[in-house]
């Protein structure tokens, strides 16, 4: 029997500088997961956070230009 694939997707805050690029393109292109969030980044952007089921598009970690984004499939223990 199949079942679904599940997704986890990490932001690295370090690396994010809050341009919001990848909640954008989830939203148009992906599973509508990614939101912003009320925290601020150093440089004082609005940090993303993921909220629900990932489809495993990884059309945010593709298009983040701070590469802080991995999308992973979890693997069932």
């Amino acid at each position: 029997m199949d079942t679904a694939k599940k997704f986890r997707v990490t932001i690295d805050e370090e690396q994010c500088k809050g341009c919001l690029l990848c909640v954008h393109v989830c939203e148009n292109r992906g599973g509508k997961i990614l939101k912003e969030s009320d925290k601020k980044t150093a440089l004082g952007g609005v940090k993303p956070v993921a909220e629900g089921d990932c489809i495993g598009c990884r059309w945010c970690e593709r298009y983040c230009p701070d590469f802080a984004i991995n999308v992973e499939e979890i693997k069932d223990a």
